[in-house]
């Protein structure tokens, strides 16, 4: 995710976070993460395998809950093909009305019966093109 009030761009790490300390602005962190869900927290159906740094991507959802996103370590962009997190991430991606993109960068993958290829745009093309959402399809 991109944090705006600390230019820091979607798949990169901020240069506020260490992996064995966490956040070192924690209690005076942005809006843009105070409002961020990360679901690994948020949902005790996802055992311990499924916390971010054991998984290598963090897990968040976007429009009410029916879009999915996966934001992967750029470190560890194929993590998320694993198991069980492939099954369970194409699983719910066969849902009726869900979403699942996994991201590493700006580059990403829509899952589905057809994976199709994915880009995040940056939120002034999103805005000057009028774009629901920053994802476009990749030409093939």
């Amino acid at each position: 995710m991109g944090v705006t009030a600390l230019a820091k761009p979607a798949g990169k790490w901020c240069r506020h976070f260490g992996k064995a300390t966490g956040c070192a602005i924690y209690g005076e962190r942005p809006d843009d993460c105070r409002v961020f869900n990360c679901l690994w927290l948020l949902t005790d159906a996802l055992g311990p395998e499924w916390k971010p740094t054991v998984a290598g991507f963090v897990l968040h959802s976007e429009a009410g809950g029916t879009r999915l996103i996966v934001e992967c370590d750029p470190a560890r962009p194929h993590d998320w093909r694993r198991e069980p997190y492939q099954a369970s991430l194409r699983r719910w991606a066969d849902a009726p009305g869900m979403e699942v993109l996994v991201f590493a960068g700006a580059r990403g993958v829509r899952l589905g019966v057809e994976d199709q290829a994915v880009r995040r745009t940056s939120p002034a093309t999103a805005a000057s093109t009028g774009a629901a959402r920053s994802i476009r399809r990749t030409p093939a």
